[in-house]
């Protein structure tokens, strides 16, 4: 059956279009499911979709280190899983000047102090990424140990040699942990991490640069190939350009100067779901309450909406 569209061109006179269903792409093909993390205790689906890029925007002790924190205490207090039934623990990364005066937010984590750097610079993120690619290696590493290990364990012994002989490998493999047991080797991260960067206070420097070759903007983009998340907070809309706001699916909104910049901004965002005034009202609903913002979720195939981070909005059309 072939559907009928009306269209109106710009004489009124009406245009009928008929459209024609082409059997050559019926048949649906497989298309790869990414098995990234989910809370295991997460029933309702009320944490966002690993991974994301977040905007934090708002006032000066509007309480956006503080709200971040507690989503990202959330996710440690989840149990993330794959599909597969292995945990990853979660690793947060902070970089601001301001850490001292935050400290009783940090006080919340799970955090190494390592993982804590009180100025940025290119140079500090890319260290940063390369640790994060490091540790990445290394699980893999250890896991091709783990099957080598497992194999060897469940060879009978007058095989061994054949087997060896067809994969004289596995000997170089397991030397790089001196043959131990997988249960007895020390490393810190024994399945790949799930890692937070947040990035506070650091209005003005080159990480908000305006430049094509943005190193923020270039790790952004990539964010998911690493399993990881940025957590970008910032006092004014206007200081992050919007090369990297377009690559932020997560945004927290608190009050501040500049509404009419991030509604102008934003709304496109949101433009087949909200009118520009339901937009406003819901913003301004938010604001109306001390520590209020409009969190905006837009990691899942359904937009959320929510007032700080603890009480969903549901518009009623």
């Amino acid at each position: 059956m072939s559907n009928n569209i009306n269209n109106e061109t710009n004489d009124d006179k009406i245009t009928r279009i008929e459209e024609r269903p082409l059997d050559i792409y019926k048949k649906k093909l497989k298309n790869s499911q990414l098995d990234y993390p989910k809370s295991k205790t997460d029933k309702e689906n009320d944490l966002p979709n690993l991974f994301f890029n977040a905007l934090w925007c708002g006032a000066r002790q509007s309480g956006k280190t503080y709200s971040c924190s507690r989503m990202i205490r959330a996710f440690q207090d989840s149990k993330m899983i794959t599909k597969d039934g292995e945990e990853h623990k979660v690793r947060v990364i902070w970089i601001s000047p301001t850490t001292s005066a935050n400290q009783s937010a940090l006080e919340n984590l799970d955090i190494d102090p390592e993982d804590i750097y009180e100025e940025y610079s290119d140079e500090i993120l890319e260290k940063i990424m390369k640790n994060i690619d490091d540790i990445n290696d290394e699980v893999k590493k250890y896991k091709l140990y783990v099957e080598t290990y497992k194999l060897i364990d469940r060879t009978p012994e007058d095989k061994i040699p054949a087997l060896l002989k067809r994969r004289p490998e596995i000997l170089d493999i397991l030397k790089e942990y001196d043959y131990k047991n997988p249960d007895e080797i020390d490393i810190k991260y024994k399945t790949r991490p799930i890692t937070f960067i947040v990035m506070d206070d650091l209005m003005g420097s080159d990480a908000f640069n305006r430049k094509a070759q943005s190193k923020l903007l270039y790790y952004l983009i990539k964010n998911r190939h690493r399993w990881v998340s940025f957590f970008l907070l910032l006092q004014s809309m206007k200081a992050c350009p919007k090369s990297i706001r377009a690559n932020c699916n997560l945004f927290y909104l608190s009050k501040c100067a500049s509404k009419k910049y991030i509604i102008c901004d934003l709304y496109e965002e949101v433009s087949n779901y909200l009118t520009e005034q339901e937009f406003s009202d819901m913003y301004d609903k938010c604001c109306e309450e001390k520590y209020g913002a409009l969190v905006m979720d837009f990691t899942k195939d359904e937009k959320k909406f929510y007032n700080n981070l603890d009480k969903e909005l549901i518009l009623i059309k």
